[in-house]
């Protein structure tokens, strides 16, 4: 693999992490029922492909089943629309498994839904991954978004000592320690 390619690995995974985050933490809330809801319409997004997502999930019990409804929301009129859906480990998707979808957009549409409903058997803030996809004339184009699913007493376990910090606009970001090598090329 060529350093210019490994670099635009890089930043694409930084971006994506960056949009989960933004679309999880800063648009989410939980009513009295229970149900965590969250969208990304009216939010800054990074380039990527023109879709939004609207979302719900139950707060559930240990080994109980959450409904996990899912609109993506995009103002494409044609083409098609790929999703492949990636969940937690110790979340089990109960009922028809998608590992990946297929939209076929049309004019009169603008919302896909998908509705899961998944459980866990330990406590823990899972998640629901989607990457979305849309190929178009200038190439493809991509989305990822993360949907939150409560187990429990749903708190998220702690994997490292990574330090997190707040930026100037209020999102939180995490510091790492990074080496660089730069090398001149004749």
């Amino acid at each position: 693999m060529k350093k210019k390619d490994l670099i635009l690995s890089c930043l694409l995974v930084t971006s994506l992490t960056g949009q989960i985050a933004n679309a999880d933490e800063n648009n989410k809330t939980v009513d009295n029922n229970r149900t965590v809801k969250g969208t990304t319409i009216g939010h800054y997004q990074k380039p990527g492909a023109p879709i939004d997502i609207i979302y719900s999930s139950t707060r559930v019990g240990l080994n109980e089943i959450s409904d996990v409804n899912i609109s993506l929301v995009t103002t494409v009129k044609s083409g098609e629309m790929e999703v492949n859906i990636d969940v937690d480990k110790d979340l089990k998707v109960d009922g028809e498994n998608y590992n990946k979808i297929t939209f076929s957009l049309n004019p009169n549409e603008k919302n896909y839904n998908i509705n899961l409903k998944v459980s866990g058997s330990k406590d823990g803030l899972y998640y629901v991954r989607l990457l979305t996809k849309m190929n178009s004339k200038n190439g493809a184009k991509m989305r990822v978004f993360a949907v939150p699913v409560y187990v429990g007493n749903g708190k998220l376990k702690q994997k490292s000592n990574q330090l997190i910090m707040k930026a100037l606009g209020g999102e939180n970001i995490s510091v790492s320690k990074a080496q660089e090598t730069v090398e001149i090329l004749k």
